[in-house]
């Protein structure tokens, strides 16, 4: 048992989830125990343990229910579409497949420093843009203008508190 010890569930996606609401109650907790075991065991998102893809018979040993409940209620499952199988018969979840896929591509990404742009996908090294990995960028100070920095003054008050700054500044650097 080697899969995530927490992951995130999207509650309003369940919740709104049409192929699950069609789905009778019944279905709707063994679909959710199915994704406890896809969640807990390898390849994470498939039912399945030891890789081993789970059957009518194994599924209803782990939930200690019927076969024939079980049977009845992946065939309900399966028609309103809320599983996927692969080419080898293995039920699994496709979000879940699609958030172990984001993981491992954010793990890949934190073992290079987290930005996903240092795995140099167009082949551009770090030293090409002009700064190294582990150094900061340079940053050039933009300079302002005298009139950024004043305001813009359109009405004649205020041009004459721009004249006024404008002489005071004179006298401090002249005096």
């Amino acid at each position: 048992m080697s899969g995530v010890i927490w992951s995130k569930f999207f509650w309003q996606d369940w919740e709104t989830d049409h192929a699950v609401r069609l789905s009778s109650f019944a279905a709707q907790g063994l679909w959710m125990r199915m994704l406890c075991i896809a969640a807990a065991h390898d390849p994470i998102g498939y039912v399945a343990v030891a890789g081993k893809g789970l059957d009518e018979t194994g599924l209803a040993l782990l939930t200690g229910r019927q076969e024939s409940e079980i049977s009845s209620l992946l065939g309900e499952l399966e028609r309103n579409g809320v599983f996927s199988r692969d080419r080898q018969g293995r039920i699994y979840s496709r979000r879940m497949i699609r958030d172990a896929r984001k993981a491992a591509t954010a793990r890949n990404n934190g073992k290079k420093g987290g930005n996903p742009t240092l795995s140099n996908p167009s082949g551009n090294s770090a030293s090409d843009k002009g700064w190294h990995m582990g150094e900061d960028k340079p940053h050039k100070p933009r300079a302002k203008s005298q009139s950024e920095k004043l305001g813009n003054f359109s009405s004649s008050a205020g041009a004459q508190k721009k004249s006024d700054i404008i002489e005071l500044k004179e006298a401090f650097i002249d005096g």
